[in-house]
């Protein structure tokens, strides 16, 4: 399933033209309002439109069922992430391009956004799988960070650290954004966006000149 379709299932616009999709879709929009344990394979039947057992000829169990849900996800997030990024441009306005096009994405999203919280619950094992094949997929952004410590325009910390620092945050008020706890305009968000870069950014790389759009 590539990024278009699958986005196209999660924002639940357009019915699934697979009964793969609309089980993985049904998944996420129990799991976004529901939690992990929420939930039943019988549920997330009936929310497809599909016999419990039709689950089970495409994942073997629950489990299998979330994780495969969980790299989708990943695959669509780091395809909007990575969307049109120009690497000739500054290191900062990649680094402005990524976080808008993350920005979007979440809104966009809104299901997926909310079932961050859940996904970073996941078994430790499952997580270090994934967070090893999200870097695999997000290679410009690892560039970006390996440049930017090269040039000294980015702190020495290690990648894990410096997307904790920066782009996470980003999808933290998203979440609340879409919750309505902070209603964040343009300008806003690009302080935001600033205010994240002044995080991971060297003293002398730091902006003080605010996003105007985004």
């Amino acid at each position: 399933m590539n990024v278009h379709s699958f986005i196209g299932i999660m924002t639940l616009t357009q019915p699934a033209s697979e009964k793969r999709g609309a089980i993985l879709c049904a998944t996420l929009k129990l799991l976004s309002t529901h939690g992990f344990h929420g939930f039943s394979i019988k549920q997330v039947a009936a929310e497809a439109g599909v016999a419990a057992g039709t689950i089970y000829l495409y994942f073997s169990d629950r489990e299998t069922l979330i994780r495969e849900l969980h790299t989708e996800i990943i695959n669509d997030f780091v395809n909007a992430a990575l969307n049109d990024l120009d690497t000739t441009a500054s290191l900062q306005q990649q680094y402005r391009s990524i976080c808008c096009n993350l920005w979007r994405f979440c809104l966009d999203n809104p299901c997926i956004t909310h079932s961050k919280l859940q996904f970073d619950h996941l078994p430790p094992d499952v997580l270090r799988s994934h967070r090893s094949y999200a870097w695999e997929i997000l290679q410009p952004l690892k560039t970006l960070f390996d440049q930017g410590r090269e040039q000294g325009l980015i702190k020495p910390l290690a990648d894990d650290v410096l997307i904790t620092l920066s782009i996470e945050p980003c999808i933290f008020m998203a979440r609340h954004h879409l919750l309505g706890v902070n209603e964040i305009d343009t300008r806003q968000l690009g302080d935001i966006i600033n205010a994240s870069w002044d995080a991971i950014a060297t003293h002398g790389a730091a902006t003080q000149t605010p996003i105007t759009s985004a």
